[in-house]
């Protein structure tokens, strides 16, 4: 008797689906997973800072009158704090029927939703801009682009992005006169490849065996130390972030670390709301630099 073939559209067939889940998108957050934390105790979030006079030519004769000085006070700093929010609804249906890689389907969706919202936080703490809120408008911070100040730059439109480019940033956060250590350089994906291409500092590797070429650059030393290479989806795809990361803090409001609080059941479902609220403390926004209208190919 002949047998005919069977297609694999046949439902008799038992389905054959990998217990695992994955996601497709990023969850990398370089910039939040570099620096330090505090606490903030209010939403309006003050720190304070100061400098040191210029060095001078100090040299006094014996015996003579001190002058008096009027010495520099500190200034006061401000950010927003800014609330994160995301909720999580799962029916009791969908956790009565089983998942394929799923396990139990609310505490799926809630580190699911955990991975967005550090997503949208990284976000934030780069590329936010500042509105104190109202009664209609959300508060948000500033992020590390707009708290730079004094090493900020936008060059001519299309300017290559050379390897004098990247250490003259460097330089300049010498220059204007922190001894900070910039130990993270955040790239857009274009940017990132052309460092990958700086002919001095690249590592380069033959394989013998299957003549494989590596040509990538996870660190960068210059003269002023050693810097991390870092791609970032959240720098504009001009630009180049250059942090000392010892000098930013993420001040979480007090007791507003990230919480999912069990919401009353209405109807048949489970409801979640993850919320957290933080700031961006620059304690010293001279320790890093941004520079942006770099030519993109």
């Amino acid at each position: 008797m002949a047998i005919g073939l069977i297609s694999h559209m046949d439902t008799t067939r038992p389905e054959d689906v990998k217990a695992e889940i994955t996601n497709l998108d990023f969850t990398s957050t370089p910039f939040l997973s570099a620096i330090g934390e505090g606490m903030a105790l209010n939403t309006l979030h003050e720190w304070q800072v100061d400098t040191y006079a210029s060095s001078a030519d100090n040299a006094n004769i014996e015996a003579s009158d001190s002058s008096v000085v009027d010495h520099t006070q500190p200034t006061r700093t401000t950010n927003i704090v800014q609330l994160f929010r995301k909720t999580v609804t799962v029916s009791d249906t969908e956790s009565a029927i089983p998942h394929y890689g799923m396990g139990d389907p609310f505490t799926y969706q809630t580190d699911k939703v955990m991975t967005e919202m550090n997503r949208d936080m990284e976000k934030a703490a780069i590329a936010g801009t500042r509105a104190s809120g109202s009664s209609g408008v959300a508060r948000r911070m500033d992020g590390a682009i707009a708290l730079i100040t004094t090493n900020k730059t936008a060059r001519s439109s299309g300017t290559s992005f050379t390897e004098t480019e990247f250490n003259d940033i460097i330089r300049g956060i010498y220059d204007n006169g922190t001894d900070s250590t910039v130990d993270l350089v955040l790239l857009p994906s274009y940017l990132k490849l052309v460092v990958d291409r700086f002919s001095t500092k690249t590592t380069q590797n033959l394989n013998a065996n299957d003549y494989t070429q590596t040509l990538r650059v996870e660190t960068y030393t210059s003269a002023f130390g050693t810097h991390r290479i870092a791609f970032s989806r959240e720098i504009p795809s001009t630009g180049v972030l250059a942090v000392d990361s010892s000098k930013w803090r993420r001040a979480w409001l007090v007791n507003r670390q990230p919480k999912l609080t069990p919401l009353g059941k209405t109807g048949s479902s489970t409801k979640g709301l993850l919320e957290a609220e933080f700031t961006l403390e620059a304690l010293n926004q001279k320790s890093s630099a941004y520079r942006s209208g770099y030519f993109v190919g």
